[in-house]
């Protein structure tokens, strides 16, 4: 019988992404508890963890398919699954909060976000995991980023958001994720700019800066919403660019990508 060939564990980035793993479950168990601000931060933690997986698989200068496929796992779970479970409960209630009746409606939307979010992740692993430069559709921790944070968002403000408004942010959501809208990755060169415009956006960017001290200081709460919003929006805007002067927004992807390529964990696909 033809033998194996041992592939080699990076051991530390799949510890991390474990750790991620773990903040989606807990997540998911906040959010049946009806602790929904817990479950919403154990969602961004996730999304940090995920993060340094990434860096930590670069800093030991290791790759391997049991980091990629633990990656993918995690990630349906901690940016999939908690997202839809945190939703359903806390918004996607017949009659909102108040009522705690199910709704078929509000599974339905449930449903379709983690759908979404498999399909995103199985056309990135497959055929987009070799591209250094763009992500061709919203990164699924982006996603459930935004999830998280409109809920903290809301909540601090004690808005009462009921299905009515959750549901199109989810359906729109789910599908930025399967859509063929570019977001930059490692290739910011769209921030390159002339020196006068460049000049007044990095003034801009100190303003914005300024104002993000002033909301944290009240509340981290404040400031997660505008920042996931802001990476969502910036690929829907660059794409209407492109369409008004007929230039490609960001790159073009490859028409033939290779199978296998670098795993998702590693390339720092969110």
């Amino acid at each position: 019988m033809r033998q194996r060939r041992k592939m080699p564990i990076n051991v530390a980035a799949s510890f991390v992404t474990t750790i991620a793993l773990y903040c989606g479950i807990a997540s998911i168990f906040a959010s049946i508890r009806g602790h929904y601000d817990l479950a919403s931060y154990w969602i961004l933690a996730a999304i940090l963890f995920d993060t340094l997986d990434g860096t930590v698989a670069r800093l030991t200068k290791s790759v391997s398919d049991f980091g990629k496929e633990l990656d993918s796992l995690s990630d349906i779970v901690s940016f999939g699954v908690a997202p839809a479970v945190l939703i359903y409960n806390a918004y996607l209630l017949e009659g909102g909060i108040a009522s705690g009746e199910p709704s078929p409606t509000g599974g339905m939307f449930a449903i379709l976000f983690v759908i979404c979010g498999a399909l995103r992740l199985a056309r990135y692993n497959v055929f987009q995991a070799d591209r250094q430069d763009i992500f061709v559709g919203l990164p699924i921790p982006a996603a459930a980023g935004n999830i998280a944070s409109f809920n903290l968002f809301c909540n601090y403000f004690d808005l009462q958001v009921t299905y009515w408004i959750m549901s199109p942010l989810t359906v729109i959501l789910a599908l930025l994720m399967v859509s063929n809208i570019r977001y930059p990755k490692k290739n910011m060169s769209v921030f390159v700019l002339a020196p006068g415009k460049g000049f007044r956006m990095l003034v801009l960017f100190v303003m914005l800066i300024a104002v993000f001290h002033y909301a944290f200081e009240y509340s981290p709460a404040i400031v997660f919403l505008p920042l996931g919003m802001s990476y969502a929006l910036f690929g829907i805007s660059n794409e209407v660019v492109a369409i008004v002067t007929r230039k490609t927004a960001l790159a073009d992807p490859p028409s033939d990508l290779a199978h296998d390529s670098i795993p998702e964990s590693q390339s720092h696909d969110l």
